[in-house]
């Protein structure tokens, strides 16, 4: 018996078949353009939604949207990779009608609308919401560092400039050297003459451009700088690499991101009021904020705690350093509010005495006279004193504390609810790639593109197909 064998390729057919028989019922290609075919593109911001009366039609916008989300969906981000696709992926030419553009097109559709790509990523979590998809106002914050375009080789510090300089300095004298003989010998080395002093010149820029990526670092006050990408900061989450922040709100019922954000923040350490109150307008009501430690800032907790917002999160408490540990803990004096003063263990006033700004402390001290006569000073200080910090925002710390310990279970809740986004953001749209597009605005373009094909395949695996149809109409 022999195997099934196919058609010849040389076999006319009488009835062709169409192209929208090659594209399942329910293919997630055709929710993606009956979604695209409801916004209203001028309005989010994108160019040539209305195109001019003169010169040659321009490519319909949301037909590069259709291409870049399908892209993403798929993993497919670049636009030599999509231009390529057009050419023989099926459901991408039923999406396009068979519309090729060229990789400078499509690269360039990315490039000028940033601002629009974010629109649209919002106006998608608008739909999930109008669905009565969003149905709590309980958020989970956290972010994850994303590797920029600009590789280790572009970071600059104080000390790799210097040597940069040095190394000028020293062609820059040699060249002159040999600028000198050249110029002492006779015609024939004439032609030497002009190929030294050329390659002086270019000495002499490099130089310049050493010099003025010093004074940046010098103004920007950071220790390293990325020559080739200034907005990227050095990651040590990366392996010491540049990259971005990208900070997410999910919703906890859905798992779906209500709110993003990208910044060139190490830490997240001010990251929670921004992300809250971004997370508080998308869904018109306080929310209920679950975070990890990195984002313990008081200040920050006590603005929200003053807008209604709940925050569980633990506090990030410096361990106790007095004497090796082996000395009385913080715990041991007990704070009166009403005199605002603390009392030690021996019943001794610790006064206040002066407020840190830098780091949001009060500072109280005890008497220098009480601490050298008491019997327990060597259990308190090997100082002449003992000073206690309190956090200006202490008792917004305390309340977070106290709410987090009532209910264990938030952090439970932060774990099931941001970590998954991340990693089909990171593993599965990005591919554990670095970023295409260089610049904090390049950034947040591309990574708002990311945050809408998770959302957007978030409600089709949980909704399915039919759902999504009917709610597209109306």
């Amino acid at each position: 018996m022999a195997h099934r064998s196919g058609e010849s390729r040389q076999q006319a057919a009488l009835f062709p078949v169409m192209l929208d028989e090659l594209v399942a019922p329910d293919a997630l290609v055709r929710v993606i353009d009956a979604w695209i075919g409801t916004l209203a593109l001028a309005d989010l911001g994108f160019a040539k939604s209305i195109p001019q009366r003169l010169g040659a039609p321009p490519y319909d916008p949301a037909d590069l949207l259709r291409l870049y989300l399908w892209g993403y969906l798929n993993a497919v981000r670049s636009s030599r990779a999509l231009e390529r696709e057009c050419h023989r992926n099926v459901e991408c030419m039923w999406l396009l009608g068979r519309l090729a553009p060229d990789h400078k097109t499509i690269a360039e559709f990315r490039r000028g609308n940033l601002q629009a790509l974010v629109a649209a990523s919002a106006a998608f979590v608008q739909f999930a919401r109008s669905q009565r998809l969003i149905a709590s106002t309980t958020v989970a914050i956290d972010g994850s560092k994303v590797q920029a375009v600009a590789s280790r080789k572009a970071i600059v510090g104080p000390r790799s400039l210097a040597e940069q300089a040095q190394r000028n300095a020293q062609d820059i004298e040699r060249y002159l050297s040999l600028l000198e003989d050249a110029d002492r010998q006779d015609a024939s080395t004439c032609g030497q003459g002009v190929r030294v002093r050329k390659a002086l010149a270019r000495l002499q820029i490099d130089g310049q451009r050493i010099a003025d990526q010093a004074k940046a670092l010098a103004a920007s006050g950071k220790r390293l700088h990325v020559s080739t990408e200034p907005d990227a900061q050095v990651m040590r989450s990366l392996n010491s690499a540049p990259g971005y922040n990208l900070q997410t709100a999910v919703e906890a019922g859905s798992h779906l991101i209500v709110a993003h954000e990208v910044c060139a923040d190490a830490n997240d350490q001010t990251q929670l009021q921004p992300m809250a109150e971004a997370a508080s307008n998308v869904l018109q009501a306080p929310c209920t904020v679950v975070a990890d430690a990195g984002y313990a800032n008081g200040t920050q907790i006590a603005a929200l705690q003053a807008q209604g917002m709940q925050c569980y999160l633990p506090a990030k408490r410096s361990v106790n350093n007095q004497g090796d540990g082996q000395h009385y803990d913080r715990s041991a004096f007990t704070y009166e509010a009403e005199h605002d003063h603390f009392v030690c263990p021996a019943g001794q006033l610790l006064e206040r005495k002066q407020i840190t700004r830098k780091d949001c402390a009060v500072i109280y001290a005890a008497r220098i006279e009480d601490c050298s006569g008491c019997a327990q000073k060597p259990q308190c200080t090997q100082a002449a004193r003992r000073l206690i910090s309190r956090h200006l925002f202490e008792d917004a710390l305390h309340m977070t504390a106290q709410g987090l310990k009532a209910r264990p279970e938030m952090m439970a809740v932060r774990r099931q609810t941001v970590e998954h986004p991340f990693a089909c953001i990171k593993h599965r749209i990005l591919g554990n790639a670095r970023l295409l597009m260089r610049g904090l605005p390049g950034a947040k373009g591309e990574l708002s593109l990311a945050v809408l094909a998770y959302n957007f395949k978030r409600v089709f695996n949980i909704k399915g197909s039919a759902w999504m149809h009917l709610a597209l109409q109306g």
